[in-house]
């Protein structure tokens, strides 16, 4: 039996026991691709996969580093002036007035490893309060309004941290949107349309119609088929997307032991973080999106694989799902 037939069982059952309502999962190995769904799902519905958009985030940042159009080490204030002289919380839990000055600037580099000293606030605290009250706290969901809105709420609070100091989740990747539409006068549609999901052939990965905010922390929707051509071109080298090197980069940990404090309650034990890609111990990369979809890459290997849910990551049915998951990568 193979390991997408092993885990349709386990899905199918989770489906029967009333834990599952649908799933979709495919995988690639030997330039071969097998996808197989149950419940009231089919492998071709395109669904939201929510935090498996910054994956792709990564890449398009990287294919744009590669062309000469940003540059790792560049501060983010000469495309984001809300961010270019940021105040930073005196202490963890501060009021939002007890701030001193950033000691450096924001960078590329710091979006792409989620060190920016912006992101989750897990301490809680007023910082986290008024990041809930002003709709930019992380979420599956985009932030509703528009990019420069989310610019102006963004620039308004203080940091959590210095620049470069610890791993903070998720905020990144909307910020990383507005800076690359600034830089390039391109959205973020065309740019993945011209850089990723077009060279990849991935014709039912977009973003919703109508939506203000385009965001790359969680914005797209996608098919299991579309999800294994990007995660293949990872396990591939880079495909048409990036060169070897770019890809040897992005699915490299990034992050000092100091940093990786902010990863507890995110990352897997013994885990990094490379350029919006989660680094595993066995060398697996990718991510999982909270509204129940999970991809990961073996590079060197050759191996992708993806798995749909359509319900949200914190139910049982699902954890259990992505638990069966990892059996198509053995």
């Amino acid at each position: 039996m193979t390991s997408l037939a092993r885990l349709a069982d386990t899905l199918d059952r989770l489906v029967d026991d009333g834990a599952l309502e649908g799933w979709a999962a495919g995988v690639r190995a030997d330039d071969t691709t097998r996808l197989a769904a149950g419940g009231c799902r089919s492998a071709e519905e395109p669904a939201p996969i929510a935090s498996c958009t910054k994956p792709m985030a990564g890449a398009l940042t990287l294919r744009l580093v590669e062309l000469g159009v940003v540059a790792l080490d560049d501060p983010v204030g000469r495309w984001l002036p809300e961010l270019a002289a940021p105040r930073v919380l005196a202490r963890p839990g501060a009021r939002l007035d007890d701030t001193v000055a950033a000691e450096r600037p924001i960078t590329l580099r710091h979006l792409l490893t989620m060190t920016p000293g912006f992101g989750w606030v897990g301490e809680g605290g007023p910082l986290a309060e008024a990041m809930a009250e002003q709709q930019v706290a992380p979420s599956p969901h985009a932030p509703p309004m528009t990019p420069d809105e989310l610019m102006r709420r963004l620039g308004r609070l203080p940091l959590a941290d210095q620049p470069g100091r610890t791993w903070r989740y998720h905020t990144s990747s909307d910020v990383l949107g507005v800076l690359l539409e600034r830089a390039t006068g391109h959205s973020p549609r065309d740019l993945l349309r011209r850089h990723v999901t077009g060279p990849l052939g991935m014709a039912e990965t977009d973003f919703a119609a109508g939506v203000e905010l385009q965001s790359l922390a969680t914005g797209l929707w996608s098919t299991v088929a579309d999800q294994l051509l990007f995660l293949a071109a990872l396990a591939d080298a880079g495909g048409p997307v990036l060169e070897a090197g770019s890809v040897r980069a992005m699915c490299t940990d990034q992050l000092t032991p100091s940093q990786r404090t902010g990863t507890t309650d995110f990352l897997g034990d013994g885990s990094g973080w490379g350029h919006h890609v989660e680094v595993r111990p066995d060398g697996l990369v990718g991510w999982a999106g909270g509204l129940g979809t999970i991809g990961y890459a073996a590079p060197g290997r050759r191996r992708a694989a993806a798995l749909f849910t359509w319900q949200g990551m914190d139910t049982a049915g699902t954890l259990d799902a992505f638990g069966a998951f990892w059996d198509l990568l053995g």
